[in-house]
């Protein structure tokens, strides 16, 4: 089976590396809630930046 290899625009991109500087910073602050959170998310930006995310929609039925 083969699926169609899925490209972010340039645009999308650059917003994900606005996205990934900023939730940088926030993971520096003081609060531990939010350094906690924001390194989580920074662990899926960057992996959306690398485009080494899984298709989800291929293992989930009820992803639209």
């Amino acid at each position: 089976m083969s699926y169609e290899i899925q490209r972010l625009s340039e645009a999308e991109q650059q917003q994900l590396q606005r996205v990934y500087d900023d939730l940088k910073q926030l993971a520096q602050s003081s609060v531990p809630g939010v350094a906690s959170a924001a390194r989580a998310a920074l662990a899926q930006v960057a992996t959306a930046l690398s485009g080494e995310g899984l298709a989800y929609e291929l293992y989930s039925k009820d992803w639209k």
